[in-house]
């Protein structure tokens, strides 16, 4: 069995049923022979559970309710995490009810109130905003709901007080290894000068706008030689939404464009098809590593891309959430691992179905022990 061990790195609206506790029912055995008079019920002499410790019960048996409250059901990564994260749970007799807040900040602020109004063991949260989910979130943890960020936090947080109103958080491992990933390959590529164009989301997700941010300080620091021109926004999170503003970049710079840095497969493919027919050559590189994204590092449209293989993210995510309801103690932060994938490797990519596979298999499971700094299954 595949299993996800602790050491240094190498390196998704649907609703559900809750779940429902079984309630035992004991029936009389009445005597086959002439009606009679039922005996009177003799008192029960068995102590009700209180709703508490029904809720207890429930918890250490697996059976009870985790909330992923995502942020934009159509992006790849994000699908794959959900489908990830509800495989892996069932196996534990847990429930995933997944809401789809279609980048609508709004939206994923009533997605966390409904699990609250359900009742949900857990809250997994990978927010839109940061200071407008707050209140709802602090309303969660005030209910006993445990809430597990998902790239929600952006600093070098070391304690529980600084990532409140979550209780623990797993990065996606950009901000910190795949931004650095990506600006060694961009450099190397570059062999030390030109000019780099970002491309960014125009939602204000926090994490990947910090993502950005430390790739445009990790190519260009140390390098006098690179030059960051701007980072333009993808406003509908697509390959179309990229093209765009890359077309218009490229007109405002007279097509001195030596290297793009993307936020996400998409927007690095829409990137490349405004660099196409401008005729500028470019170097590329995206994050997610979804199977648009491969297949364009296959067929040289793009150069390169971030493999978040999201699927480890959610064994990762459902271990905290099950060590945080079981009381014990956990990572403040987790970086599950990241990895470049260019032509060069291409052999040491896993399709995410592989790895969906091997979850619904059981060869790939949760790991036994949590470190900030998990390596790849």
């Amino acid at each position: 069995m595949r299993t996800m061990t602790a050491g240094k790195s190498r390196l998704q609206r649907t609703l559900t049923g809750l779940a429902i506790v079984p309630l035992a029912v004991t029936l009389a055995a009445c005597s086959s022979s002439s009606p009679a008079k039922p005996a009177p019920a003799k008192p029960s002499t068995a102590t009700p559970k209180s709703a508490t410790a029904q809720s207890a019960s429930a918890t250490a048996s697996g059976r009870y309710t985790i909330g992923f409250s995502n942020p934009e059901g159509t992006q790849p990564v994000l699908d794959d995490f959900q489908q990830a994260l509800t495989l892996a749970a069932a196996k534990d007799g847990i429930k995933v009810t997944s809401l789809n807040a279609a980048l609508s900040v709004s939206n994923q602020v009533s997605d966390i109130q409904q699990f609250i109004n359900e009742k949900v063991k857990a809250i997994v949260v990978f927010p839109l905003a940061g200071p407008p989910l707050v209140p709802v979130l602090t309303a969660a943890r005030k209910a006993g709901i445990t809430v597990l960020g998902y790239n929600a936090v952006t600093t070098s947080a070391t304690t529980a007080s600084a990532i409140y109103p979550y209780s623990a958080d797993v990065n996606q491992g950009l901000i910190h290894e795949g931004a650095q990933l990506a600006a060694s390959y961009v450099v190397k590529k570059l062999n030390g000068k030109g000019t780099v164009l970002g491309v960014g989301i125009a939602a204000p997700v926090p994490s990947l706008h910090a993502f950005m941010d430390a790739e445009k300080a990790d190519v260009t620091a140390g390098h006098p030689g690179i030059t960051w021109l701007e980072t333009v926004a993808d406003q509908t999170d697509d390959i179309a939404g990229a093209a765009t503003p890359v077309s218009d970049a490229l007109t405002k710079y007279q097509n001195k464009v030596d290297a793009v840095m993307a936020y996400f497969d998409g927007a690095a493919i829409g990137a490349s098809q405004s660099l196409k027919a401008a005729g500028v050559h470019a170097v590329i590189v995206g994050q997610q590593g979804n199977t648009d994204g491969i297949a364009a590092v296959k067929s040289h449209e793009i150069d390169a891309t971030i493999n978040e293989m999201p699927y480890e993210q959610a064994l990762i995510a459902l271990a905290m959430v099950k060590d945080l309801l079981a009381g014990k103690t956990v990572p403040i932060v987790v970086h599950p691992p990241v990895q470049l994938i260019s032509n060069s490797n291409l052999a040491q990519y896993v399709p995410w179905s592989v790895g969906l596979k091997e979850i619904s298999q059981g060869k790939l499971v949760p790991p036994a022990q949590l470190s900030t700094n998990p390596p790849a299954g």
